[in-house]
Parts: structure tokens; C-alpha cells; sequence
């Protein structure tokens, strides 16, 4: 017996070292990650989906924060008159990785959240509107130890796709897209929006035909409304936008997309009740197709504008130029050019 517990003993103490060896190494990549973004202009691009959710959990929480899917990840830190600004952009999926993150923020009383909500979390048909993306590294496995690092100029770039692709989160946590801004338009993949037109046609990939808003969707928005009243947090969300002709393309009678104004009218009325903003933007006749980098996501000029339909104070030095701005154009160049 004394022999089994002295086993047990040191299986338990191994057990506890090798998780706070871990934790160690968790804690020093993640530093070394801040102290980068600190130092230097950083685009991250990990290959795991788990860093992206560390390196964004551990920055420094801000008065606005900005939460959604890649949809929402154009929002940059120098459209706001308010410099607290971080994006979370891309480390949540459904609506309850939402309002989960919104838990896990811990943010001030009167501090702000923009949520995007994207419509086809709402349609009963689309079935991976359950699917949870946002987890905690509960086991701090130090996954950022893993990535490629490359010091150029005023950059620090951090996984193989930024190197590649001069592509990633920028330090206030919105996405560049880098190379894809250089690249022959017709070599994308949704080059004039063939591939989103392919999913309206076949009513797949997010673009499930439906009639039926899941109400239990609208339950899980109202926890987070309560939430954000409760702890006098100002809750603002929209509904993001198509490019024109495939909201066209969708309005056809052949197809069925009549969940996303049913819940619009749904959302709305809940925003409503508890005393909080929300506006549809999933058809802004105001941008032609080119302000789209394809089918569902629009490029920065359409974010700018979203924020002043949201009423957003706004940076009035803010340089909108198409697509990209001057000197991140400059930089990219630059970068191609040498390597």
C-alpha cells in the first residue's frame, strides 16, 4: 500500500510540474508577444487559432471593444476620436462565444462594446451556428512558441503566413490583409464574387436558404443584453453588410433569405428594450462592389461608415483612402520588393 501511494506521489508531482512548466512557457511567449506589439508594429498570424485568442485575452482591456467574426475585422484603431480601442475580432463564432467573451473582458462600467452580429447565426437551416470558437487555453499550452518570427524595418511579423503574406492582426487587434491588396484581382478566390454567388446557388457555406429565425439564438442575445445593462456597459451591435450585387443576387425569388429581415425586426426590438443601439447594414447601397474585398466582406471605407451609422465619435483626421491606406501600401511594397 505504502509502495502504491509513493507511486501515486510522484505521478501527481509530475503531473504538477509538467502544468506549471507550461504555465511558464505560456506566460513568457505571450509576454514576449506583448512586449513586441509595445516595441514595434506587429502583424500576427499564428497557425493556431488558440494563440489569436491568447495574445487578444491578455492585451490590455480598453474603453471600446469591438467583438465579431472576420466580418468585423476591419475596424481599425485610428477611425475612433477615442484611442482605447482593441478589436477582438475572429476568436468567436456564435452568439454565445459572444456574449462569453463579453464576460471574460471584464470591462468598466460606461465602457463600450460594438458587437457584429452576423445574420446566418439566426437561420434555423444553418446548423454551425452551435459551434463554439472561442475556448480559454485552459491547459496554457504555449502554442505562440510554436509560430515563425521575422524582425524587417518597423515591423515584427510573427507566424509563416504573416511572413508570407506581410499579413495579420494589427497591434489594435483589426486584420491587413497584405498581399491580397497586391495580387491580380482575377487570382483571388472570390474574384467577382464567384464563390459567394456559388453559395447562393447551392444554399451552402453560411448562405443555407431559410425562412425560420432560431429563437433560441434571440435567448442567448437577450442574456448578453442583460448582462451589459446590468454592469452599465454601453452595448451597440449591426447586422454587417453584403456587397450590393450579391444582396441582389440574394433577393431573388428563387432564393429564400426572408430569416435575416424577420431577424433584424427581432434583434432591433430587443436592442430596444433594454435601451441600446442596433442597425441592419446588410444592404448599404451607398458603396458599389469594388468597396468589397468579396461577397461579405466590405473593405475599410465601408467600415468608416458603418461606425458614423452607428453614430460613433469618429477621428475627423482619419486619412479614409480606398481599400488601403498610403503608407501601409508603402510598407507592402516595400516588403515584396526585398523579399
Amino acid at each position: 500500500m505504502n509502495r502504491f501511494l509513493l507511486y501515486i506521489i510522484k505521478f501527481m508531482t509530475s503531473v504538477i510540474f509538467c502544468f506549471g512548466l507550461l504555465l511558464l512557457l505560456n506566460k513568457y511567449g505571450i509576454t514576449q508577444l506583448l512586449n513586441y506589439s509595445k516595441e514595434s508594429k506587429v502583424l500576427f498570424n499564428p497557425k493556431q487559432q488558440q494563440s489569436i485568442i491568447d495574445f487578444k485575452l491578455n492585451q490590455e482591456k480598453k474603453e471600446i471593444s469591438i467583438i465579431g467574426t472576420s466580418r468585423t475585422a476591419g475596424f481599425e484603431k485610428n477611425m475612433f476620436s477615442n484611442k482605447s480601442v482593441y478589436n477582438y475580432s475572429m476568436i468567436v463564432n456564435s452568439i454565445n462565444d459572444i456574449k462569453n467573451l463579453t464576460n471574460d473582458l471584464h470591462t468598466n462600467k460606461g465602457d463600450t462594446i460594438i458587437v457584429g452580429l452576423d445574420q446566418w447565426n439566426f437561420n434555423k437551416s444553418y446548423l454551425p451556428r452551435y459551434v463554439n470558437a472561442y475556448k480559454t487555453n485552459v491547459l496554457n499550452i504555449p502554442y505562440n512558441l510554436m509560430d515563425k518570427k521575422k524582425k524587417i524595418n518597423s515591423y515584427f511579423l510573427i507566424g509563416e503566413k504573416s511572413i508570407d503574406n506581410f499579413s495579420g492582426f494589427r497591434n489594435d487587434g483589426s486584420y491587413f490583409y497584405g498581399k491580397r491588396f497586391i495580387v491580380p484581382k482575377e487570382e483571388l478566390v472570390d474574384y467577382n464574387f464567384i464563390n459567394t454567388y456559388d453559395r447562393i446557388q447551392n444554399g451552402n457555406s453560411r448562405f443555407e436558404y431559410g425562412s425560420k429565425v432560431d429563437l433560441k439564438q434571440i435567448e442567448i442575445l437577450e442574456e448578453l443584453l442583460v448582462y451589459s445593462k446590468k454592469n452599465e456597459i454601453i452595448l451597440i451591435g449591426f447586422f454587417p453588410p453584403f456587397a450590393p450585387s450579391v444582396n441582389k443576387m440574394m433577393n431573388l425569388p428563387k432564393y429564400d433569405y426572408s430569416y435575416i429581415e424577420e431577424s433584424s425586426k427581432l434583434v432591433t426590438d430587443l436592442f430596444d428594450k433594454y435601451g441600446f443601439k442596433f442597425k441592419n447594414f446588410t444592404n448599404i447601397d451607398f458603396y458599389d462592389d469594388s468597396f468589397y474585398l468579396d461577397g461579405f466582406h466590405c473593405n475599410r471605407n465601408v467600415y468608416y461608415y458603418i461606425l458614423k451609422g452607428l453614430e460613433i465619435p469618429l477621428n475627423s483626421n482619419f486619412k479614409n483612402e480606398f481599400e488601403i491606406s498610403k503608407k501601409e501600401k508603402s510598407y507592402l511594397d516595400e516588403y515584396f520588393s526585398i523579399n
